[in-house]
């Protein structure tokens, strides 16, 4: 239990780091996304205090529902923070490689290419390793990988 609250606190302080260092430009607090189910389509909004009207969703991942849900008057916070949110805070610390071919580190400790990142969310397996979901489309295949892995086999010297 210990260990799963250091592990959170370190992830906390590198998103606030990467928010820290990439400010928006109209926005000085990030809101981060969140499950949109269950919820009021009507004076409902992420960005002001009493929304009127009808309420709008940006979706910055769709298989999971994940996005912002905003007034009339907010439509350009919130797709100032889908922008920021994918730009700089989707995938962590794997964000430069979204979109790419990238090589991974099988169980049998092969290497192969071909794969990419497909969940924009890192998660943490039992052990309290960063993990990262990862998709082959050629084999119909995914997998959670070691992040640790996919950063040392994918820098970004490589890719440029």
């Amino acid at each position: 239990m210990l260990i799963d609250k250091l592990i959170f606190k370190i992830d906390i302080l590198y998103y606030l780091s990467i928010i820290s260092k990439n400010k928006m430009n109209t926005t000085d607090t990030y809101i981060c996304p969140r499950r949109l189910v269950m919820i009021k389509i009507q004076n409902n909004c992420m960005f002001c205090e009493n929304p009127q009207g009808p309420s709008y969703i940006i979706y910055v991942y769709p298989e999971e529902l994940v996005g912002y849900i905003y007034c009339a008057n907010c439509k350009d916070s919130a797709v100032e923070c889908s922008k920021y949110w994918n730009n700089n805070v989707a995938f962590g610390k794997a964000n430069y490689l979204k979109e790419k071919d990238i090589q991974i580190k099988r169980t049998s400790g092969i290497i192969e290419s071909g794969w990419k990142l497909s969940n924009p969310f890192i998660t943490f397996n039992p052990k309290g390793m960063e993990t990262i979901h990862c998709y082959n489309k050629t084999q119909d295949l995914g997998r959670w990988c070691n992040l640790v892995d996919i950063l040392d086999l994918n820098p970004p010297s490589l890719l440029e």
